[in-house]
């Protein structure tokens, strides 16, 4: 399974970036979403509270004041 990471100009439609973050794993996203790894299948929207750990696991840090991201799975 393949992670990426959107980001959104926030009220836009069309993603400004994406990028892989496939190397982070599918336990580390699953612990962070608290959800079961076997059950990542869809898009899911990164919050305030997700942040820090998002930036230790990607070394990618949030600006959510400017850009709304999801973290999206897509199969190999």
């Amino acid at each position: 399974m393949k992670f990426l990471v959107t980001r959104y100009l926030k009220d836009e439609d069309s993603p400004d970036s994406s990028t892989d973050v496939t190397e982070a794993g599918a336990d580390a996203f699953a612990d962070l979403l608290r959800i079961p790894a076997d059950q990542l299948a869809d898009v899911y929207p990164l919050k305030e509270e997700q942040a820090e750990r998002f930036r230790e696991l990607t070394g990618i840090a949030l600006d959510l004041g400017k850009y709304e991201y999801f973290l999206e799975t897509e199969a190999d």
